[in-house]
């Protein structure tokens, strides 16, 4: 279950219409009463400490009344790590958005790789405990363990999402400037130790909020320096490998997500090779 939200554009599309809604949003990380975020996270806690042993029968006690139906027809998976990021309040607290990392395994070239992903959860007050709430799916929607995805036409099985707007493009690419990166790939050696940064400036009238996750591989590091940035703040997305052997390694890609954006954004990941080897590689294909 990642990221069962509305359509990151129209979240864009939200922050666009200027500060005072991006003042709002910041205004949602105020300190709730004593107690009320102590009992959401323990909730919160038991019921992916369920999932994570298979008892998604008896997570289904702190699934929402409105929302069994769609728990009962989603897919569900079995995490092999839980942890809460970030809560914020809504609606006189008794509404809440829980973003917690999710630790899974991917499949890389027939290998199992742990990977990390967020799942930004819904939570309401129902009957003085908190319950976990999903939204019901439209005809032709399927809940799944990464979202709400659209079944393609004629492709029984098989996912898609529509194409953004073109005004919600344009607003996207507006609000999107505003967050600079200093690059957009980071570069380390496959034969020997070392490490490469990229810098995030947030020059949104608001709290930005950020996420990194990928799949693993031997030896590689990464963390944020903030993963709070108010604006005019930077962090510093930092990356280290200390390679198993000196062979030449494949690149990969890793995911920085943007909150409340919902936005994912794309780092290459290039493991360079020794000058002596690259020398002796086509121009056209040296890294």
């Amino acid at each position: 279950m990642l990221n069962p939200r509305i359509p990151a554009f129209l979240t864009i599309l939200a922050l666009a219409c200027g500060c005072a809604r991006a003042q709002s949003a910041a205004e949602a990380f105020q300190k709730a009463p004593a107690g009320v975020e102590d009992a959401l996270r323990e909730r919160v806690t038991a019921f992916f400490a369920l999932h994570k042993e298979g008892k998604f029968r008896q997570a289904e006690a702190m699934v929402c009344e409105d929302s069994k139906d769609t728990y009962y027809d989603a897919d569900k998976r079995r995490w092999t790590s839980v942890e809460i990021i970030r809560v914020t309040f809504e609606k006189d607290y008794q509404e809440a958005k829980v973003l917690v990392a999710l630790g899974t395994e991917m499949s890389q070239r027939g290998t199992r790789v742990p990977a990390i992903f967020p799942f930004n959860s819904i939570w309401k007050v129902q009957g003085g405990q908190w319950c976990h709430y999903l939204p019901p799916p439209n005809k032709g929607e399927t809940v799944t363990p990464f979202g709400m995805m659209k079944q393609t036409e004629g492709a029984a099985g098989q996912t898609s999402i529509p194409p953004m707007p073109a005004s919600a493009q344009a607003a996207a690419a507006q609000i999107l400037s505003s967050i600079r990166f200093s690059k957009r790939e980071l570069k380390v050696k496959g034969y020997e130790p070392s490490s490469d940064e990229i810098e995030i400036f947030n020059g949104l009238p608001g709290t930005l909020q950020l996420a990194v996750y990928g799949a693993g591989r031997p030896g590689l590091n990464w963390h944020l320096t903030s993963g709070v940035l108010k604006t005019g703040e930077r962090s510093m997305l930092k990356l280290t490998y200390t390679p198993p052997d000196k062979s030449p390694k494949s690149g990969m890609e890793i995911k920085l997500v943007l909150e409340p954006l919902g936005v994912e954004v794309p780092i290459s990941i290039v493991f360079d090779i020794p000058e002596s080897v690259k020398q002796q590689l086509p121009p056209a294909i040296r890294p």
